[in-house]
């Protein structure tokens, strides 16, 4: 088991690397493995100080949201990307139930625009299935939730 259970020591050298004078229309995408795939597909585009790819592998709301200002706010981008809560539907870290997921992203969104970051919300559609978790059936679960 990892102690640093939201990961807040991964991106600390890549952090500590970004020029803060260097680029005032930063982009920082935060998010899990969907995000932090984007790199190896595109890594031109992710050169750590206009676009900013900040997505770690399997990675819930609650993990994101305690890495936030070190990740995003610090990094003072015009813009954050927010791709959240696959992993929470899946079951990485214990769901308490998709409100609080929602409250997660929310606080999120709320502490960016409070540091004038605009911020947009995306997501990819309700999986039928986890390939790494058998017998969640995420998308009857998130079906569920919408009615």
């Amino acid at each position: 088991m990892h102690l640093d259970w939201p990961r807040m020591d991964y991106f600390d050298d890549q952090n500590k690397a970004v020029d803060l004078e260097k680029n005032d229309r930063r982009v920082v995408f935060m998010g899990n493995s969907i995000t932090k795939g984007w790199t190896q597909y595109m890594p031109e585009l992710f050169d750590n100080q206009t676009y900013i790819n900040r997505g770690i592998g399997g990675q819930t709301t609650p993990q994101m949201l305690l890495r936030f200002r070190q990740d995003v706010i610090d990094l003072q981008p015009e813009l954050v990307l927010i791709l959240a809560g696959t992993n929470d539907i899946a079951g990485n870290t214990p769901l308490k139930d998709l409100k609080t997921v929602a409250g997660h992203l929310f606080s999120m969104a709320e502490l960016a625009r409070v540091h004038e970051i605009k911020v947009i919300l995306y997501s990819v559609v309700p999986a039928a299935e986890y390939p790494w978790i058998k017998g969640k059936s995420p998308n009857t679960k998130f079906l569920n939730s919408t009615k």
